[in-house]
Parts: structure tokens; sequence; C-alpha cells
């Protein structure tokens, strides 16, 4: 992952586990943000949303650990010793962290609950934000653009909310699709803001999928069982697509 700090990659870099993680940041950061409006609102389900958040940020951080050649001399713990503002992987690796932290304090009720949950939010919206903007800074790959930096936030609260659905929260159904909604229409908008060799490249390497989950999107809008797994499977495939397909250098690079 060099190339968030500037440095060039050739080829194509990321692989399955790659893909994984960029799901699964989406769905910790998405219920980590949901975890902590619960804590401020002062819902009685919070106990069980903060064990979903602790669960979904370990088991990104694991497979973020488990993907790297590196992974037994553990050089990643480099970016905790280092100071780069100036890098996104930098900002989602101690919004992770400081989630984590926050969350497993407020699970265990140890400290003030509300500055915790105050962190806890601004810790998640980093992790919200920072695979979106680890694409955008990729100057050198055509497909990876800023219209991502809004489209990753979303799709990952799409995700965190699928998530409440699921665990029966009546609150959550209205803005997953408010959410999901503004997804697929940044979704659509989204080749047009490609060069034209871009977008002919994502649509002959992904241009089925990518129709198929736009339309997957719009089957949450209908019935009412269907909705969180019509929008999980939208907005995890749109994420693992726009990271595969995106990895392109364009031709003669």
């Amino acid at each position: 992952m060099t190339e968030f700090y500037g440095l060039p990659n050739a080829g194509e870099f990321w692989h399955w586990t790659n893909l994984l993680h960029f799901i699964l940041v989406g769905l910790a950061g998405g219920m980590a943000f949901l975890t902590a409006l619960l804590h401020l609102k002062g819902y009685p389900e919070t106990r069980r949303y903060t064990l979903w958040a602790l669960g979904l940020i370990a088991l990104d951080l694991f497979v973020l650990w488990a993907e790297s050649p590196a992974r037994f001399r553990f050089t990643h713990v480099w970016l905790f010793l280092s100071f780069h503002p100036t890098s996104p992987i930098w900002w989602g690796s101690w919004g992770l962290a400081l989630s984590f932290v926050s969350a497993g304090l407020l699970y265990l009720g140890k400290g003030p609950s509300k500055p915790l949950a105050w962190g806890l939010l601004a810790f998640s919206l980093v992790a919200l934000a920072y695979p979106g903007m680890a694409l955008a800074v990729n100057l050198n790959r055509p497909l990876w653009n800023a219209l991502l930096a809004g489209l990753f936030p979303l799709t990952a609260l799409v995700l965190g909310l699928g998530v409440a659905v699921l665990l029966k929260s009546p609150w959550a159904l209205y803005p997953l699709r408010i959410l999901l909604g503004a997804s697929l229409l940044l979704a659509f908008l989204y080749p047009f803001t490609l060069t034209l060799e871009a977008r002919g490249h994502l649509w002959e390497e992904g241009g089925v999928l990518y129709g198929l989950f736009l339309a997957l999107g719009l089957g949450a809008f209908g019935k009412e069982s269907l909705a969180p797994w019509a929008a999980f499977l939208a907005a995890a495939g749109l994420r693992a697509l726009l990271v595969a397909v995106g990895q392109w250098q364009g031709l003669g690079l």
C-alpha cells in the first residue's frame, strides 16, 4: 500500500484480501458510527452494537495484518510511530485503532461515556472517509477520482445500516434507503466523470457486474424483507469492484 504515500506501484498490487478489507472497513466504520450515535442518544441497544463494532474492527485489522507479506515482521507498527497527516492510510490506521479503544472502553463501562462516545463518533468518521480518500489520491489510476471520496463513506453507512436492519432495529430502514439512494445516484454518475479510455476499461472489465450491483441496489426499495440484503450486496459489490478494476493504470503505463 505504499502508493498511499505517493510512491509508485507497478501493475496490480491488491488481491482478494484487500478487496475484503475495503468491505470490512466500511462495515466496521459504519457500525462504529452507529454505535457512537446510539450511545449519545442513550438507546438501550447500544451494548449489542458496541460488541458488533468491536468484532468488525478487530476482524478488519486482522485481515490487514494477515494479507501483508511482512506480517511476521510486524512492520505495520511503524504507521503508529510516524506522523504522516497527508497520508490516508495513516489516518485510517489511527481511526480504526482509536475507534476500537473508544468502543472497548464504552463496552466495559470505563471512563466518561459522553466524551468517549463523541471520540468514537470522530474516529469512526475518519475510518469512513479513509478508503475513498486513499483511492482518490492515486492520481496515476484513471478510474480512481474524487467522486470515490463521497461514494465510499456513503456505501460504508449503507453496510452498517444493513446490519442494523438485520438486527431488527426499527429506526434503520428509512436512513438505509436514503443513503443507498444517494450511493446509487453517485454510482450512476461516476462513469460520466471518467475519461473515454477509463470508461471503456470499466465497461470492458466490470460493466456487467457494475450494472448488476446498481440493479440489486434498486431492489432494496421494494419488499422490506429483501431491503437489507439487496443494499448490503450492492454496497459491498460496488466497493470491491471499483477497487479491483481501478488498479488499471491506463494504456501504455
